[in-house]
């Protein structure tokens, strides 16, 4: 399971153990920086994490930041953490995310490499 940290511009990991939930990996990925326009309650500027996605056999998860301008797919590690492996440029603060053109083949869910 993951989950966006908006102050602090990334992802958590966490894992279900039963009834309970553990914290994976935390960060789980790479803090991206945002542009400035965009300040957390404590201060720090944050690139807005907001709109996931995560392929069916939960491989990839897509991640949009919106005040970086930016969409980034991540594979899924065994360990709860993500490798980056495709970044694309989006409209500023875009709910529409990427062109297919831009990055994929066509199937959203399979980066091009």
């Amino acid at each position: 399971m993951f989950a966006t940290n908006f102050g602090y511009s990334y992802i958590s990991s966490f894992r279900i153990d039963g009834n309970g939930l553990s914290i994976a990996k935390d960060p789980a990925s790479l803090k991206v920086p945002g542009d400035g326009t965009f300040r957390a309650i404590n201060g720090s500027v944050s690139s807005g994490p907001s709109d996931s996605w995560v392929s069916p056999d939960g491989a990839f998860i897509y991640q949009i930041y919106g005040n970086a301008s930016k969409l980034v797919g991540y594979a899924t590690k065994p360990d709860g953490s993500l490798e980056e492996i495709t970044s694309v440029a989006i409209p500023y603060n875009s709910p529409e995310g990427w062109r297919d053109s831009d990055a994929f083949d066509g199937d959203v869910m399979n980066p091009i490499r």
